[in-house]
């Protein structure tokens, strides 16, 4: 049997996953030829018309509560619908542990994981409800942010994405439907002869420089953070940034570059230091993709800055 992807697409009820789902029906290239089940897991006010489902050869299935989603109906579907494609459109409010742990039929795997999120929303489920959306984009491979206009903080929604998710793909949409390309604002001159920015924007810093370390080659940088050596690492190497909260206290996580100094450096425990370096990209085997380390120029030790921690 050949192999069956899955497409999972994830996100709260009205933040557009059945318009997602419409328009990659409207692409010849994903639709044409194929014969798709498709699995939703609540009703929003938009609906699947029956004329775009039979013009696509798509089957629905209707899911009402989550103890319907197990191992045997997905069989079920499987034998009864035998689909070369699935979508499951899946509810924001169940448990996403209750899909990650699901075995699927023999052949079926998960291809993507799609999260399309409502832009008008997103901070107030963030302030209110950080860790139920969080785990709808935890893993996901692409984020949609619909629904956007002129005063989207298109940065902020990013990087508090990127601080759960650094692999994941963000497109911004307007409420046309268009896709936003509006370059994001930094909050620092990137173009300047040192670049220098405020320690709560450090965040911002990384995350540009480690998604785009091309723009930051050649580039110097005056910057405080947290440094270690490791028994690892060449005598005149050692890790440098700083630890971020991206939900609560028990989830923080250290966002940090390999710097490479002139001459041996071993810090006998984490230390504070400020640093002068330039910015170059290194390819990464490991990882297919390059990322940003920093030559040093000067280092010296600092005090620990009143508020440590990066907030996304």
């Amino acid at each position: 049997m050949a192999h069956v992807p899955i497409f999972l697409v994830t996100g709260f009820l009205e933040g557009g996953k059945t318009s997602f789902v419409k328009e990659i029906f409207n692409d010849p290239e994903f639709a044409e030829g194929e014969k798709i089940t498709l699995i939703v897991c609540e009703n929003g006010i938009e609906e699947y018309k029956n004329n775009l489902l039979t013009q696509n050869n798509v089957t629905l299935v209707h899911i009402n509560s989550k103890e319907e989603l197990t191992e045997s109906f997905l069989k079920e579907c499987n034998k009864k619908h035998k689909p070369t494609k699935v979508i499951i459109e899946y509810n924001g409010m169940w448990e996403y542990d209750i899909i990650a742990n699901l075995e699927f039929p023999k052949d079926w795997e998960i291809a993507q994981v799609i999260t399309p999120i409502d832009a008008s929303t997103f901070e107030g489920y963030m302030n209110n409800m950080k860790s139920l959306l969080i785990e709808q984009f935890n893993d996901s491979d692409l984020i949609i942010l619909n629904r956007c206009n002129e005063k989207t903080d298109k940065l902020k929604f990013r990087n508090s994405i990127k601080a759960v998710n650094t692999k994941a793909s963000i497109i911004f949409e307007l409420e046309n439907g268009e896709i936003d390309d509006r370059p994001l604002q930094l909050p620092f001159d990137i173009n300047a002869d040192i670049i220098e920015f405020e320690d709560y924007d450090f965040g911002v810093w990384y995350l540009d420089a480690t998604e785009a370390p091309e723009k930051y080659e050649g580039k110097s940088v005056k910057i405080k953070g947290i440094a270690y050596t490791n028994d690892k690492y060449p005598k005149n190497v050692f890790a440098f940034g700083r630890n971020a909260m991206t939900c609560c206290e028990d989830d923080i996580s250290f966002l940090g570059l390999l710097c490479q100094a002139e001459e041996p450096v071993n810090f006998k425990d984490k230390v504070w230091i400020e640093i002068e370096g330039v910015i170059h990209k290194q390819f990464m085997v490991q990882e297919q993709r390059e990322i940003p380390f920093l030559s040093i120029k000067d280092y010296k030790l600092v005090n620990k800055i009143e508020d440590d921690l990066i907030y996304f």
